[in-house]
């Protein structure tokens, strides 16, 4: 019998749609803080919609996967453009909402919740910068944390967008619930900060949305 304990090599593979129940697993791990009241939440399954909606703006979806199962992601947008405040850009972002919002089996967040929500993705359109390449969602597990991984999935994704000739790579994140520093010790560049109001709700402390940029000429 083998020995569960025993990681083996880490095999870096293109995602498929079989992936989706470990990879909204990452997302609610990653995420999810004893702070949050459940009811807000309802259930980690509204979190696959939170994934879905990334899935959705992505065309570059890598994973990270052991004999245990996936352990770690990053999707991605190489090539086009997304305009600064752009009505394309927002009637894109519109039409995720409802899969962030409901699970498979019509689960729903509050109102409150949904008010923060809009406020924050409004303030993503409007100080993310024009870019031809962008980082959506890049996760880890926290059991494998330490190794590199993140960089791997990293330096496979700016490979790729240099390979197709894109200058400028963008992503947003925030203070509270995200490794920001990994992004400037990479050398990504802090071009932007907001209040965000939809991770200050849930961390229950004041969160600063942080727009990082990577020149790639």
């Amino acid at each position: 019998m083998n020995d569960p304990s025993t990681q083996d090599e880490p095999q870096f593979r293109e995602y498929n749609q079989g992936d989706l129940d470990e990879c909204t697993r990452l997302a609610w791990e990653a995420w999810a803080a004893d702070s949050l009241e459940p009811a807000e939440i309802v259930e980690p399954r509204v979190m696959e919609g939170y994934v879905r909606s990334f899935l959705v703006r992505s065309n570059w979806k890598v994973v990270v996967s052991d004999s245990q199962g996936v352990i770690g992601l990053l999707f991605g947008r190489i090539g086009g453009s997304k305009p600064k405040g752009g009505g394309g850009s927002l009637i894109n972002e519109l039409g995720m909402i409802p899969q962030f919002l409901f699970g498979v089996n019509g689960q729903h967040v509050s109102p409150v919740v949904l008010l923060h929500f809009f406020l924050t993705e409004f303030k993503v359109l409007v100080n993310v910068p024009r870019s031809d390449a962008e980082i959506n969602l890049i996760i880890v597990d926290s059991k494998h944390r330490g190794k590199g991984l993140g960089k791997k999935l990293m330096d496979r994704f700016i490979a790729a967008a240099k390979e197709a000739g894109c200058r400028l790579v963008t992503l947003y994140t925030d203070d509270q619930m995200s490794n920001w520093k990994f992004y400037e010790i990479y050398g990504f560049r802090k071009v932007g900060t907001f209040h965000d109001s939809l991770t200050s709700y849930f961390a229950e402390k004041k969160a600063t949305g942080i727009v990082y940029t990577l020149d790639l000429k």
